[in-house]
């Protein structure tokens, strides 16, 4: 596949959660995921009639045309009740045949706020639950830990670098604190897209900031 199909491809998986980069043409998943997310992002790409096959550490898209933007759409906006998640067919590469990593499932998670979720634990800040609010309410992320402090600042740095559609504040609660977006006019209507908006610029900052994508 062309390296800007790929590019596009890479971007929407993103979106969706599953952090990829593009090496040597193949869409190779961080390796902090676990087997069960590989599966879980093959599956998706492969219910959506995307032909693929084994790379040497990821997968490789075998189309040199584009992907319609319905596709990518359904990409970053497929629910777990989608259906989408259950073809097991395609043989795990070498980097996802070890021992199980974090099983934390993407697939479950709000396609909304779900890349965020992973890149706050990828980097240590560990979440408890989530929800991106479905256009009715603001996006919530618990925490149980005592890292209040660190994740305030981290907004507050991103928040220099970032334009942010919601404002995004923590609060201590009775039991760990929680992370919500802040609608700047309270006739705002609450909008997902701009959630997941939020959600990956704000991981990429902690992504490129905190860790190493591909280990």
């Amino acid at each position: 596949m062309k390296k800007r199909h790929l590019i596009d491809l890479r971007n929407s998986l993103r979106r969706r959660g599953f952090w990829v980069d593009i090496l040597e043409g193949e869409l190779v998943l961080d390796s902090w995921f676990s087997s069960s997310n590989y599966f879980g992002m093959v599956s998706l790409l492969s219910s959506l009639e995307l032909s693929l096959e084994v790379g040497n550490r990821g997968i490789l898209v075998k189309s040199n045309s584009s992907i319609p933007d319905s596709i990518l759409t359904k990409i970053e906006t497929a629910s777990y009740n989608d259906d989408l998640w259950y073809n097991r067919t395609i043989h795990l590469p070498m980097l996802f045949q070890e021992s199980s990593r974090n099983g934390l499932p993407i697939s479950h998670l709000d396609y909304g706020i779900a890349c965020l979720v992973f890149s706050l634990n990828k980097v240590g800040l560990y979440t408890s639950m989530s929800c991106d609010g479905h256009g009715r309410e603001a996006a919530k992320i618990w925490f149980n830990g005592d890292q209040l402090g660190e994740v305030q600042h981290l907004i507050k740095l991103a928040s220099q670098e970032i334009s942010f559609a919601y404002d995004w504040e923590v609060k201590k609660e009775r039991v760990g604190f929680v992370l919500k977006g802040i609608k700047r006019l309270s006739s705002e209507r609450w909008d997902v897209g701009k959630v997941q908006d939020d959600a990956l610029a704000f991981s990429e900052f902690l992504i490129n900031t905190y860790s190493k994508t591909i280990r």
